[in-house]
């Protein structure tokens, strides 16, 4: 006979609770009945009634013993499956293609950094020069700083220069810090939770880096020799 699942066990512990309720109240009656001074309830009928009280009860131990018997072995099957999978996972998992994409991300964002650091200087070097007109004009005595907009159609800032013929056309240069936070917030999507919880793990960067070097050993071979990485 196969053994129960949890679920039928369950449900014979369920009806073996009833049956003695049901058999207890039947008790309870009769034994009311007598004491009202009914004579049609015989010693047999109450000793019936709570005899099968009784057999209820047994039988709720006994269901009770089978239903932890189901669960454990419902327990045990499960363990074993997820054992399985487990052992499979880690002999057969392939981190290269893991590797692979944190090889592109990091090139990526190296590229965007770079990128962002040569545009954010040139950008400065330019807001530098029209400000330096600027001065120039004012100390000179010409116009104050601020006509180099009327005068010339440029204006700039510490980091942003703007042409304004034939509209304002503003141009920051955004620090490269920026560029990535910005694009790391593009790839992870709308705020949903998941900005947050990569926003908490960006403190302590080399920390972060070396719990992946260490915690995937592909990773650790993808970029073994790059800057910073012990060997």
């Amino acid at each position: 006979m196969n053994s129960p699942t949890p679920e039928q066990a369950r449900a014979a512990l369920a009806v073996a609770e009833a049956e003695k309720t049901e058999a207890e109240e039947l008790a309870a009656a009769l034994a009311d009945k007598v004491r009202a001074g009914d004579d049609s309830v015989t010693p047999k009928d109450l000793t019936a009634a709570r005899e099968l009280a009784e057999f209820a009860d047994l039988r709720i131990t006994a269901a009770r013993r089978k239903l932890a018997a189901a669960e454990d072995a419902d327990r045990h099957a499960r363990a074993e499956a997820v054992a399985t999978e487990v052992r499979a996972l880690v002999e057969q998992e392939d981190s290269a293609e893991f590797a692979a994409k944190m090889r592109a991300a990091v090139d990526a964002l190296a590229a965007l950094y770079h990128t962002t650091a040569a545009r954010r200087q040139r950008i400065q070097g330019m807001a530098e020069r029209v400000n330096r007109i600027g001065a120039e004009l004012e100390i000179a005595g010409v116009a104050p700083a601020h006509e180099v907009g009327k005068r010339y159609g440029v204006a700039a800032d510490l980091d942003s220069v703007s042409c304004y013929r034939p509209r304002a056309i503003p141009c920051v240069g955004i620090t490269p810090a920026l560029a990535i936070a910005a694009a790391v917030g593009l790839a992870v999507g709308p705020d949903n939770g998941d900005q947050a919880a990569v926003s908490n793990q960006v403190e302590y960067l080399s920390v972060k880096v070396d719990d992946v070097l260490r915690q995937v050993p592909a990773v650790r071979a993808e970029f073994a020799g790059h800057p910073g990485v012990a060997a």
